[in-house]
């Protein structure tokens, strides 16, 4: 064991050798020997009844073999296992049934020898679909849009409440009452490779599938009911993912396609997404109107919010749902608030359906409450940090659990990260033709959910092999995982192997998302390893007939020896059971989550002229609680500003009449290297949370959660100066929003 502790060390990943050297393998790659090539017909109409769809022509193709609609399925679905199975709208076919609910939606599925024969055979599969009318958020919110599914009440599928204190009282009662109304548009996960999936039939009657996914055990558990099949006879693997960040964790309708054709034509089938397929069909996210208001005393303490959440879910209820509830969970930030008075509804429109992107909306939550609190800023005449200072909940409370929520603040201290980011942030005089502008924000953010099983084998020759369930596509599972054992059983980094997204090596899993990883895997690999150390110090003890105190063990040797008596040694080979060590645990706390914190600050410049913003500096104050691995938390913290970046300046969804008119990176912008800002200062306020064992917290999607707030306000404080009257309402600040903001022509 090393003298230096692995946890806390900044440990070069293990994942990046074989895929800086060109040997990572993605679902794409995975194109078993005869395997047939599927294409599948779409619909062109965002909204529309199917009237025929003739595929004669189609199955006459050379090297065709199988030419399929919803009547050759018989009308196959997917239930979405984030949303509740009672929902009577839970239903996705595999291939549209009576009508096309958003462009791209599945309408037949083509299988042919060659891309080629599948994608001519695909041409000439031909369809009438009578146009319905395009329901977007506005008309069905109105009550008056055309019914999308017949099971639901005016296209609503999801309706909630929060409410705790006396808001009613709370708002009569206030000084000041700010509002800030706002549509956030959709967005996409713009993962750099494409979905893709293989699948093979196995002996005796499963299918073995490699996909492209941040949830082998979602897609297993689906694929299982679709197939009619037990689970263990459906293997689901995904060796290397090329991105997820949320759109990903869901089962998909060509995951069940390639699936059930592998079954019912005992061959290999493929198929890989196009890019335009894949921003029209990949899940996307946010796509939501808030109403918001929050009172507050003479000297700016928050005394309650109020308001609604409006979401659009696309064709098909999915895990999406989960947006609106989290939302509202996340207009507390880091604040001490009373009362609370929020409703959220969830619409089915006539778009993809929705998930969760980098955040899960939570940034949608944070990016509402903290522009609340800047309009609370400009009512008093009060400094905007001074307004947060003033309603920041302060370690001496803590933990505080918020009446009537899920909401306990169980550890950080809030004032300390705002004080480190304050004291760093200020606005440049302008020059050179341009402007600036600084803001500060601050937040918190649930990590954790659910339980994570583990499965460890310590080998005669010394090699110590964990297996964990969650599906990495980037973050560092194995380097993360293998660190907390390394210290926990005692073992050197070299001699320990990790496998992940694998079905058949470990038990039922969950997704990777919500900055659960570092709480339950790391928690899950820590018992994993005491344990297994506990056996093998008993089994040595027994062999050896010492105290278990006095045994040492030589991971390098593979040996177990007395202390201080170097003759006294049993090799492993002698001393563990046929097949090594095995050693199996399930991490399923009752308190599974733990709120990371952080105090975000932005410098921009603004070019008068063009509206260009560019972010010049940016500094986090963040808790994370125990840190693993300070170089991937670098990583993550950049790499999750990068996409709040994006989020604020750029990225926009976006459908006109029920076409997605932003339908390739031509159109969809996304942050590139020239966009990161030109200083980033990254400030470690970690203090300890109680609620796991190992006192890990979160950090994948923190710094995508406070970032778009902390740049909206910058820009804002910059446009003022040009216009002192300018409010930055909605996302992306593109060029053109912004100079309308300076023209004061609203730019919302």
């Amino acid at each position: 064991m090393s003298a230096q502790p692995y946890i806390g060390r900044s440990v070069r990943r293990l994942e990046d050798p074989h895929l800086l050297t060109g040997r990572g393998r993605y679902a794409g790659d995975v194109s078993p020997a005869g395997s047939l090539h599927m294409a599948v017909v779409r619909s062109p109409l965002g909204h529309g009844r199917i009237a025929s769809i003739d595929t004669a022509a189609a199955r006459e193709v050379a090297g065709v073999v199988a030419v399929w609609t919803a009547a050759d399925l018989e009308r196959a679905f997917v239930v979405d296992e984030f949303v509740s199975a009672k929902l009577p709208a839970n239903r996705r076919p595999v291939l549209a049934w009576e009508t096309a609910r958003y462009v791209g939606e599945p309408l037949a599925a083509v299988f042919a020898e060659t891309p080629l024969a599948a994608a001519d055979a695909a041409a000439l599969v031909y369809f009438e679909l009578d146009p319905l009318p395009v329901v977007d958020l506005e008309t069905a919110r109105s009550g008056a849009a055309e019914r999308i599914d017949a099971a639901t009440e005016g296209n609503l599928v999801q309706r909630g409440r929060v409410d705790y204190g006396d808001a009613v009282a709370a708002f009569a009662a206030a000084a000041h009452v700010v509002r800030f109304d706002v549509h956030l548009p959709r967005i996409c996960g713009g993962a750099m490779e494409p979905r893709a999936v293989s699948a093979w039939p196995t002996p005796g009657g499963g299918v073995r599938v490699a996909t492209s996914t941040q949830a082998v055990f979602t897609v297993r558990r689906a694929l299982a009911r679709l197939l009619s099949l037990e689970v263990g006879h459906v293997e689901v693997v995904a060796e290397d993912v090329g991105g997820g960040f949320g759109p990903k964790a869901a089962a998909y309708g060509e995951e069940a396609l390639v699936a059930l054709a592998a079954q019912r034509l005992g061959r290999p089938v493929t198929w890989t997404a196009s890019r335009s397929e894949d921003f029209q069909t990949t899940y996307h996210s946010h796509g939501v109107a808030v109403a918001a208001e929050l009172a507050a005393d003479a000297e700016g303490r928050i005394l309650a919010l109020r308001g609604t959440v409006d979401q659009e879910a696309g064709g098909y209820p999915s895990m999406g749902l989960i947006q609106p509830p989290t939302i509202v969970t996340h207009l507390l930030s880091q604040y001490a608030v009373p009362a609370m008075a929020f409703e959220h509804r969830t619409f089915l429109t006539n778009a993809v359906p929705t998930a969760a992107v980098r955040g899960g909306s939570r940034p949608v939550g944070n990016y509402v409450v903290e522009r609340l609190v800047d309009r609370l800023a400009d009512a008093t005449g009060l400094d905007r940090v001074e307004v947060r200072r003033r309603n920041q909940v302060t370690p001496d409370r803590m933990p505080l659990a918020v009446e009537g929520t899920v909401h306990v603040y169980d550890s950080g201290d809030f004032p300390a990260q705002l004080e480190a980011v304050a004291s760093r942030i200020r606005r440049p005089p302008a020059g050179a033709g341009l402007v600036y502008g600084a803001g500060v924000v601050v937040g918190a953010e649930t990590s954790g959910f659910g339980f994570e099983p583990a499965r460890l084998v310590v080998a005669a020759d010394g090699r110590a092999r964990l297996d964990i369930g969650s599906t990495p596509q980037g973050q560092g599972h194995r380097t993360m995982a293998a660190q907390v054992l390394a210290d926990r059983l005692g073992w050197p980094l070299e001699l320990i192997d990790v496998g992940v997204a694998d079905t058949t090596h470990v038990g039922d899993a969950l997704v990777t998302g919500g900055s659960r990883t570092a709480m339950y895997v790391g928690n899950v690999a820590a018992m994993a390893g005491r344990e297994a150390r506990r056996r093998l110090l008993e089994l040595a003890s027994e062999k050896l007939e010492a105290a278990s105190a006095d045994i040492v063990v030589d991971p390098v040797k593979a040996v177990a020896g007395v202390l201080g008596v170097p003759a006294r040694q049993v090799p492993f080979a002698e001393l563990l059971p046929e097949g090594g060590l095995q050693v199996e645990e399930r991490y399923a706390p009752e308190r599974g989550t733990a709120w990371g914190s952080s105090a975000h600050g932005a410098v921009v410049s603004l070019d008068p002229d063009t509206g260009k913003v560019e972010v010049e500096r940016y500094v986090i104050a963040h808790d994370i609680g125990r840190s693993i691995n300070p170089m991937t938390v670098e990583g993550q913290l950049i790499g999750g500003l990068v996409h709040g970046l994006g989020i604020a300046l750029l990225e926009e969804a976006r459908y006109v009449d029920g076409q997605l008119v932003t339908g390739s990176f031509l159109d969809y912008s996304t942050p590139t290297a020239p966009d990161i800002p030109r200083e980033i200062e990254l400030l470690d306020c970690a203090t300890r949370t109680e609620q796991n064992p190992e006192g890990f917290k979160g950090v994948g999607e923190s710094a995508t959660i406070m970032s778009p707030a902390a740049i909206a306000s910058a820009v804002e404080d910059a446009v003022r100066q040009l216009n002192p009257a300018a409010e930055v309402v909605g996302l992306p600040l593109t060029p053109d929003r912004v100079l309308a903001l300076i023209q004061g022509e609203g730019g919302r």
